[in-house]
């Protein structure tokens, strides 16, 4: 068996999906006039805010892992669940920025979700726990294309008051789903597994 790197995530509504790519085209424009460091663009098909990530799990490991998800979706975990968007943002930092995220309030209300409940047992235990504890809802939309620390943090600062800002009510997770975080050139999309709508 072959243990594969996957991922549990949300996704955004279709509609918000191009409200968000609307707004960050001219953004895209003005950092790429204006950043010390080169992004390039995420596939909108790879847009999604991760729930939890694992370095590996086996094909029933997987299957578990789905299983338990897709009860607390008919449980209604995740029932007309919104965040809080902030906006676009480097991430982690200015300081050292390695992409361009579309940000959300901290969400304490994770603590209770049933999925990080489960941490202790196998196989959720195999997840990457770096973030759990603290669960700030962020999506890729932009990454460096090379690997060098750059401080961005003036460019950002002057940047700022141009930056498109986002009405969070027009930025809505519609779906949850298993990725594969397998992609390539050749194959840029995240291979999706599995996927619920969460009403």
């Amino acid at each position: 068996m072959t243990r594969t790197r996957c991922f549990v995530a949300f996704e955004l509504a279709e509609e918000s999906r191009a409200y968000v790519q609307e707004r960050l085209a001219p953004l895209q424009t003005l950092l790429a006039r204006e950043l010390p460091l080169r992004l390039r663009p995420v596939p909108a098909a790879n847009w999604h805010a991760t729930l939890l990530f694992f370095p590996g799990l086996e094909d029933d490991e997987r299957a578990a892992l789905w299983e338990a998800v897709a009860a607390d979706v008919a449980a209604g975990a995740w029932r007309g669940i919104g965040f809080d968007w902030q906006g676009f943002a480097l991430w982690p930092t200015p300081r050292r920025p390695g992409m361009l995220c579309l940000v959300g309030a901290d969400y304490p209300a994770a603590r209770d979700w049933p999925l990080y409940g489960r941490l202790e047992q196998q196989p959720f235990a195999q997840a990457d726990l770096r973030h759990v504890g603290r669960f700030v809802p962020h999506i890729t939309l932009m990454r460096a294309a090379e690997r060098r620390a750059v401080d961005a943090r003036e460019a950002w600062t002057a940047l700022a008051p141009r930056v498109p800002p986002l009405d969070p009510r027009a930025v809505r997770v519609e779906r949850i789903s298993l990725f594969l975080s397998v992609v390539s050139r050749e194959r840029p999309i995240y291979p999706r597994v599995h996927s619920l709508p969460l009403d």
